[in-house]
């Protein structure tokens, strides 16, 4: 076996970078003082942030929790607020034309008798044809319609941090957060260097030998890992890792973003609104000082100058005087991620258009894996082979369930949504499932990685885009009627105490940014982390009640 590693140098800053850097230090950290494993990370002082990825998924509860960092001083320093749902808007049409909506929320279905609930919903719901069947789906086993409704927190006042009526997760300031990062890593150790990288030097071998810094001279490194953006300075340019695009399956290629005031700060929605636009969508995440808004949009369809229109005149007044900056999307992937001594995470590695907000989440399973994977100094092939084999099949995961948005729209308006349905290319797993499930509920063996997306959530989409209207599940006929009114029932009667003392988001906001500043919590729990699930374990002065309500995250 070889030596430990002695470095992880991770050049780039950013929000993938000081993610990289305050996760590597909390669980990499050498016990052997014989052995000391040195983290740097290097920064440009010259090269802003992209800010992408605004909004996140559940994972981030989970990793601030594992942190150890209080999640009201989190709030306070990334102007932070709860996201319960994806809400979307004007991606079907009902048979009159008119937008359908409907909400991609963070809970999973219960069962009955064993059986999926989507299950009994679409054998005897009448509402399983209408057009917002989404909606009626979500209020049949969950309250986050009526909290998205109601613009309320999804936590009551003086519960517990990292708990909630419902599973959330959280909008931020993409900026602040690669700073709030930044202060946890370097206050626990991560040296940080700012300066600019001018030359990568390679050995004998064709590993990153060392970077050579313009101010500092050379800097010599074991494991590097590049968090140099879209560039990808090191595994793209340096090393040669060829990108695979995904061109053939997502349209979009472009993004108009801005920043612009809120239409009244004492409602913020606990959501991020995604709403179908002429060649693309608009994103709509709302900060605490802020709204975060852009369109997602493909250059074959629209200019760049005409999507800065109609994103300005969608929100008028409230984007007067702002000015849309426009930034080229490459979707897609590096072939491999991790190439001899050098793994790439966030957009170095790849970027797929942020429907489900999955970039940041993304970067986090990847520095999960490294550490699962972490090699010596001989650089273990295998450990590396593992890793790569992980991250394409992610990358494919998200690819399919973003096109699967696309694919099944049914708007004959705009000849954008006729393309994104009918003119692409769907991988061979996304096309004989969309065959399968004709005849049932999609299950988790159906898909090959559920890493984020699991089948009670192809099944919510489904529904939502009126996939089972005429369809007729061959289980049917083993399903009880009764069962299924029984469930409900209960739900009902449920219902009301679920919403029970749950104040307004904005309000909810206002006072639990009311924390004194101080410094940064050391770790003190490290709660279990489920990939597929994300089950969050919550503190030890949860309430009894906060523990048997605790959402189960996909």
């Amino acid at each position: 076996m070889g030596q430990p590693l002695r470095s992880i140098t991770i050049v780039g800053g950013g929000t993938a970078g000081w993610l990289a850097a305050s996760f590597l230090n909390r669980f990499c950290k050498s016990k052997d003082p014989k052995h000391p494993l040195e983290i740097t990370l290097i920064e440009s002082p010259s090269i802003p942030i992209v800010g992408v990825g605004e909004a996140s998924l559940p994972g981030m509860v989970v990793l601030l929790n594992q942190l150890g960092v209080s999640e009201a001083e989190f709030f306070r320093l990334t102007d932070a607020t709860f996201k319960v749902a994806a809400h979307f808007i004007n991606w079907n049409h009902d048979d009159k034309g008119k937008p359908v909506e409907f909400l991609n929320i963070l809970n999973a279905p219960g069962a009955i008798d064993g059986r999926a609930l989507a299950d009994y919903f679409i054998t005897f719901d009448p509402a399983r044809a209408a057009s917002d069947a989404g909606l009626a789906y979500v209020r049949a086993f969950s309250p986050v319609a009526e909290i998205v409704r109601g613009n309320l927190a999804p936590r009551r006042p003086g519960e517990p941090e990292f708990s909630g009526e419902v599973g959330y997760t959280y909008h931020f300031d993409a900026t602040k957060l690669a700073g709030f990062l930044k202060d946890i890593a370097t206050g626990r150790g991560v040296k940080h260097v700012l300066d600019d990288v001018d030359n990568i030097n390679l050995d004998e071998r064709g590993f990153v030998k060392s970077v050579s810094l313009r101010e500092r001279g050379e800097h010599d490194v074991d494991l590097v890992i590049d968090c140099t953006g879209f560039r990808g300075s090191i595994l793209q340019q340096a090393l040669g890792e060829p990108f695979e695009p995904y061109g053939d399956y997502l349209l979009n290629d472009r993004a108009a973003v801005v920043q612009i005031p809120h239409k009244d700060p004492r409602i913020i929605a606990p959501t991020t609104r995604a709403t179908g636009f002429s060649a693309g969508w608009n994103f709509n995440i709302p900060l605490t000082t802020r709204v975060g808004t852009g369109y997602i949009f493909s250059s074959k369809f629209l200019s760049d100058d005409a999507a800065m229109e109609e994103l300005l005149a969608f929100y008028c007044d409230q984007a007067k005087g702002c000015e849309p900056r426009i930034i080229p999307i490459r979707t897609g992937r590096v072939r491999r991620a991790w190439v001899k001594n050098c793994v790439a995470l966030g957009l170095s590695g790849g970027f797929i258009e942020p429907l489900e907000a999955t970039a940041i989440f993304m970067t986090d399973l990847g520095v999960r894996w490294l550490q699962n994977y972490l090699p010596t100094q001989d650089f273990e092939p295998e450990l590396a082979d593992a890793y790569n084999r992980q991250v394409a099949r992610v990358y494919d995961e998200v690819r399919d369930f973003i096109q699967a948005h696309y694919h099944l729209n049914n708007r004959q308006d705009s000849e954008y949504w006729k393309a994104a349905r009918d003119g692409m290319t769907l991988s061979d797993r996304l096309k004989e499932n969309l065959k399968v499930w004709r005849h049932t509920t999609p299950e988790g063996l159906d898909l090959g990685s559920t890493y984020l997306f699991s089948s009670p959530v192809y099944t919510l989409l489904l529904i939502a885009k009126g996939f089972y209207k005429d369809l007729r599940l061959a289980k049917a006929p083993f399903l009880s009627r009764t069962a299924y009114e029984r469930f409900r029932t209960s739900e009902r009667k449920a219902r009301p105490g679920q919403i029970a003392g749950l104040i307004s988001h904005a309000e909810f906001l206002k006072t639990g940014r009311k924390v004194a500043a101080g410094p940064l919590a050391a770790p003190t729990v490290a709660p279990a982390f489920t990939p597929g699930g994300m089950k969050i374990k919550l503190p030890l002065q949860a309430s009894s009640r906060s523990a048997r309500r605790k959402p189960k995250h996909r």
